[in-house]
């Protein structure tokens, strides 16, 4: 047995076909133009440019940026804290804050064996703020800084 759709549930049916394939159509538009631009947007974050304090510009100099490569020392204290020996470092200043850089050793520096000691020097990739302002252009000026101290390990 077959019923017969009469004419007004025809119509009823076509409304709603009509209508499913409306918002079919509107929501496949919708998906495909959302948040689209003819500009590509690129952002990029930018560090505000901060200067060091004017005791560490007087003792580094102009010449401390970030990214630039420069020499630092490695020390080797005593039990009271004071130096005993040291080497120069090659390093990156990879940050700059008023009263600190950070820095990127360039280079593996061991000053070697100490008592109750693991590790004497710093590892490549290695970091560490430097607070003291012993930073220098070359190595032959850290060279000639730790001499002067009676630090250098020759």
């Amino acid at each position: 047995m077959r019923r017969k759709i009469s004419e007004s549930n025809k119509l009823l049916y076509k409304k709603w076909i009509s209508i499913f394939v409306l918002l079919l159509v509107i929501a496949i538009n919708g998906c495909n133009s959302g948040g689209k631009s003819d500009k590509e947007t690129i952002y990029e974050y930018s560090e505000p440019n901060i200067e060091l304090n004017a005791a560490l510009k007087a003792k580094i100099g102009d010449w401390a940026e970030k990214g630039v490569e420069c020499y630092g020392i490695i020390l080797a204290v005593d039990s009271d804290g004071l130096p005993e020996m040291g080497l120069p470092i090659k390093a990156k200043i990879i940050r700059i804050k008023e009263n600190k850089l950070k820095m990127k050793a360039l280079e593996k520096i061991n000053l070697g064996p100490k008592e109750g000691c693991s590790k004497m020097g710093i590892a490549y990739g290695e970091t560490w703020w430097e607070t003291d302002g012993d930073l220098f252009q070359t190595k032959e000026k850290a060279e000639k800084f730790l001499r002067q101290q009676g630090l250098l390990v020759e």
